[in-house]
């Protein structure tokens, strides 16, 4: 089975019908989502603009809803929550609600992803990377598909660290699920480019956050916490699932 990482959601093919895809934004809307689910959300659904999301939050009588998201790093004016997974902990404002999401790379990406005809996808993190490994790889085969393709969000079209650092986490983690089935994994060069650097940067995934151009943007506008809340490792066993509507939990 081919296992690809593709660094920025512009390296897409057109279609690719064959392909299980993941969607990777550690900064911040995958790591984010995870929050909001495990924290109650009833589910999440990704809107490209501000005005997609109030408009579907204002087409929907009697559910209760919040509208969060971002652009430029900082919470949309009007809307009740920002892209800091913190916000995101309270479990009394959370819980049952529909989330009408909206943030400069992670909700194009997915949207992106999906057009391309990805069935089923998945969002990962590094707070759920292996969650989200071992359920990709039977997911992958029930479905008779020939590719997983880890899609890195990036930041603004281009590759970013923090994605591609958890994309390589992730790879040996599939080569090994796949063993496990007696399957060969066959990683693109970019995979194992990936899966490279994290092998030499493993121990340290606030560094990495920290390194990163957008780390370092979140920083300078106060969002320090939120890079050492992404860093951590596999805090979560919970697999968000987007059907092309709405992202919920499960199923595998």
């Amino acid at each position: 089975m081919k296992i690809d990482v593709v660094l920025t959601p512009r390296l897409l093919p057109p279609r690719f019908e064959d392909a299980l895809c993941v969607v990777i934004d550690v900064l911040r809307a995958t790591t984010t989502i995870v929050a909001a689910l495990a924290n109650g959300a009833s589910e999440v659904r990704p809107c490209i603009t501000a005005a997609e999301a109030r408009r579907c939050a204002k087409s929907e009588n009697d559910i209760p809803f919040l509208l969060g998201g971002e652009r430029g790093g900082l919470r949309i004016p009007g809307f009740h929550l920002g892209n800091s997974p913190a916000e995101y902990h309270d479990a009394n404002k959370i819980s049952g609600r529909v989330i009408y999401f909206s943030t400069t790379n992670g909700t194009p990406a997915l949207r992106k992803a999906y057009k391309g005809g990805a069935r089923p996808m998945y969002l990962a993190a590094l707070v759920n990377m292996s969650a989200v490994s071992s359920v990709i790889v039977r997911a992958a085969m029930n479905n008779a598909l020939k590719r997983i393709f880890l899609i890195c969000a990036g930041c603004h079209s281009k590759a970013s660290l923090e994605d591609t650092y958890c994309a390589g986490l992730i790879v040996p983690r599939l080569q090994s699920e796949l063993a496990e089935y007696g399957i060969s994994p066959e990683p693109s060069d970019a995979a194992i480019l990936a899966a490279e650097y994290s092998r030499m940067n493993v121990e340290n995934p606030l560094a990495v956050l920290t390194a990163s151009e957008h780390g370092r943007y979140l920083e300078s506008i106060g969002f320090a916490d939120d890079l050492e809340y992404a860093s951590q490792i596999d805090v979560y066993d919970i697999v968000p699932y987007y059907d092309g509507q709405r992202i919920i939990i499960g199923p595998e």
